[in-house]
């Protein structure tokens, strides 16, 4: 177990809280780093099915090229981990970097809103920083999965992190290797490889109005056990852009369930990259960890 692993351990913590958050799967680190799928029997679709997954695909797609940038200045996220139950306000700014990057920043807010952690992820830089700022400590390191496993000792994607950023799944690439398409009505259920050899991802889509909606998105391994179920619900039109503004995800195996709430949200407004420097954080005062190279 690594000394990163170790500190997520510790109950009724600030540093816990964030990196019990970031383990949820929602809030941190994305760059697409597309995993490969393991070979396995896949099948051709009908015409008319094809068409229609491919339009669904293609609006989910719009949705992610359309956004240049995303601020949330309200936003409520809850942890439930081995029965023990806790809530944090947080603030995220998104934006897509003229060089084609992709920045992260987040606040996790005390109670009269100012900052108790930060966390940036700069894709132009390939950077990573969780900032601890009541213990004047900073994990620092690169942008990369091999970060995620250390700090969290499991195997989470930053593809997937992405994807329930913007509750698209296919955000990967892997939108071909399905090995089965179920309609009922409304209803799409899809069946792909999972990124791991063995598992399987079940992926549910209702379409309302001419408009997919992502609503679950299941990964069990080779043994048929649950690994993660999101689900995504409250959809609403920000921007003229439809968005998830509720996001849970449950890692059962860890007994743990991270549910976010968004109250306000904001796209494509003006973000400047000075919000994404991380060298501006790192004073004299801050103690900091280097995290190791992706691989290590």
């Amino acid at each position: 177990m690594s000394y990163l692993t170790r500190l997520t351990c510790s109950k009724n913590n600030l540093q816990a809280v964030i990196l019990r958050i970031i383990h949820g799967g929602y809030l941190l680190l994305f760059t697409v780093i597309a995993g490969c799928a393991p070979s396995t029997t896949t099948v051709q679709l009908s015409p008319a099915t094809r068409a229609e997954v491919d339009a669904m695909l293609n609006t989910l797609q719009a949705r992610y090229d359309l956004t240049g940038s995303l601020k949330i200045t309200q936003m409520m996220v809850t942890i439930e981990e081995d029965e023990q139950r806790e809530e944090i306000r947080e603030s995220l700014w998104y934006k897509k970097s003229e060089n084609g990057g992709e920045l992260l920043h987040i606040q996790a807010l005390g109670p009269v809103n100012e900052p108790r952690g930060v966390a940036i992820a700069n894709q132009d830089k390939n950077q990573f920083m969780l900032l601890l700022l009541n213990e004047q400590k900073a994990f620092l390191g690169p942008l990369a999965d091999g970060v995620l496993r250390e700090i969290f000792g499991v195997d989470l994607r930053v593809s997937d992190v992405l994807s329930a950023i913007f509750a698209n799944p296919f955000l990967d690439g892997r939108i071909d290797a399905f090995t089965s398409v179920e309609t009922s009505g409304a209803k799409f259920t899809i069946t792909r490889p999972g990124v791991q050899k063995g598992h399987v991802e079940t992926i549910i889509l209702f379409v309302r109005e001419d408009e997919p909606r992502v609503t679950a998105w299941h990964i069990h391994d080779e043994n048929g056990t649950l690994q993660q179920r999101a689900s995504f619900a409250d959809y609403r039109q920000v921007g003229g852009i439809l968005r998830s503004h509720r996001v849970e995800i449950e890692r059962p195996l860890e007994q743990t369930r991270v549910t976010v709430k968004i109250a306000k949200a904001e796209l494509n407004v003006e973000i400047k990259d000075s919000k994404f420097d991380i060298e501006r954080f790192l004073t004299e005062d801050i103690e900091i960890i280097p995290l190791p190279q992706s691989g290590q």
